[in-house]
């Protein structure tokens, strides 16, 4: 009889709980938000290719495996020649690849949104640029390929890719002969996650290499908010070649201004003002300003969307070096992990505070916060050190942020950009209204 009385009271507590927590007029959905896997590309280079990890705990599986398993990482510099998936978590790895050639390439690790924008890369004799598309999912995947060129556009190109399989293609037959390329990449279906690595030589002679970071989707207005104008020496060089690349990639021509944004003021170049464009044709405009600023944001406004980034090339420790900087996604709250590169940070804005706070290679916590002043559209942070990982904040908005990195072997640009979003998704839930008495 008391076995019976508990048993009954344990029935009674359990269905009061289930009614507190689930409540009536629920649709028996309940939501889990987690952070999708990452992929950090593969060696793409004759060169070393390193992937930066928050942790050597956390759990990472190489591109092609014969195990879908993941294991723990053992390290936070992850040396491998394939593809690295990693699980899920807020922060942010990089690859850095220094090639043998004395230049310096870095790039997020991340994961498509399914709609991928590449704004540079070259088709030409002396180009060695490739796209590499990873299938890191365990189903055949498919990625539709659109090429703008300066003269036409392709059809679509569709591209399969085997589960837990990379593919590496080679814009010289993408593009043959088109020495300025615009990359869209769709992503039909599957998992999938695509890089543009751009690579230049001339016979035996290197002329640089860099990895061309996914640049925001066509927009009237576009901010690259970082671009390089330093030489080897830390100096800002003169010699520095800047040439814009730009596409109006729907059907109807664009009008287009440009302004760029310095601590030396802001002001229109005489080669970037008032620029025409026809529809769907990549267009290439070099121009050198006079500034005395380590590095300057451009930012464009439109009457169509359209597409930019800006090349940066010249003599690094006397050999060829350049570096893409692509257009930027509005600042989150987002936390980097560099692995010992000391960053040259640009931020682009109005009225804005950035809260930086950084771990030196030695675990030595600092912060400082940045903020744009006397009536400024630019701030900077440069630390003194290596960085080994930071985390950026601002609660305002229409604030872009993008670093580049400078080694005597070369320099690199890097976009302050999340790998992964927080993703929510639907799981069924127990309602009030299955409980019942027998």
């Amino acid at each position: 009889m008391i076995n019976k009385v508990t048993a009954a009271l344990g029935a009674l507590v359990l269905a009061i709980v289930l009614v507190l927590v689930i409540k009536p007029d629920n649709s028996g959905m309940s939501t889990v938000k987690s952070y999708p896997a990452t992929v950090c590309p593969a060696n793409l280079s004759d060169s070393t290719s390193t992937s930066v990890l928050p942790s050597s705990k956390i759990l990472v599986r190489q591109i092609p495996s014969k195990k879908n398993t993941l294991v723990k990482a053992k390290t936070t510099l992850f040396l491998s020649s394939n593809p690295l998936l990693v699980e899920g978590n807020s922060e942010t790895s990089i690859n850095i690849t220094r090639s043998k050639f004395s230049s310096l390439a870095t790039v997020v690790c991340s994961i498509s949104s399914g709609d991928q924008w590449f704004v540079g890369g070259s088709g030409a004799v002396t180009s060695r640029s490739s796209l590499a598309i990873i299938n890191s999912g365990l189903s055949t995947s498919v990625v539709d390929l659109i090429v703008y060129s300066l003269t036409s556009v392709s059809s679509i190109i569709s591209v399969r890719i085997s589960k837990n399989s990379s593919k590496r293609i080679y814009l010289d037959t993408l593009a043959p002969g088109e020495n300025s390329v615009v990359i869209h990449a769709i992503t039909r279906s599957g998992r999938v996650t695509t890089f543009l690595y751009d690579q230049r030589q001339r016979g035996l002679v290197a002329l640089g290499e860099d990895y061309v970071s996914e640049g925001a989707v066509p927009a009237t207005r576009v901010v690259i908010p970082a671009i390089s104008n330093i030489g080897r020496t830390g100096r800002t060089n003169r010699s520095t070649k800047q040439t814009l690349r730009i596409l109006a990639p729907g059907k109807i021509s664009a009008n287009i201004r440009a302004k760029l944004v310095s601590t030396d003021g802001t002001f229109a170049p005489l080669e970037l003002d008032d620029i025409y464009i026809k529809a769907g044709k990549v267009k290439d405009i070099t121009f050198k300003p006079v500034l005395n600023s380590r590095n300057f944001s451009l930012v464009l406004t439109s009457d169509r969307p359209i597409v930019a980034a800006v090349k940066s090339s010249g003599v690094f420790n006397g050999g060829n070096e350049f570096t893409w900087s692509t257009s930027g996604h509005e600042l989150k709250d987002v936390t980097i992990f560099f692995g010992g590169l000391q960053p040259d940070v640009v931020f682009q804005g109005k009225d804005f505070e950035v809260d930086v706070q950084w771990t030196d290679k030695n675990q030595k916590v600092y912060s400082t916060t940045v903020r744009s002043s006397n009536g400024e559209d630019l701030a900077t942070w440069r630390p003194e050190s290596e960085v080994f990982s930071a985390r950026f904040s601002t609660v305002n908005g229409r604030v872009y942020g993008g670093a580049i990195f400078k080694e005597k072997i070369g320099i690199s640009h890097l976009p302050l950009v999340a790998g992964a979003q927080l993703e929510s998704s639907a799981v069924p839930s127990s309602d009030s209204k299955v409980i019942t008495r027998e």
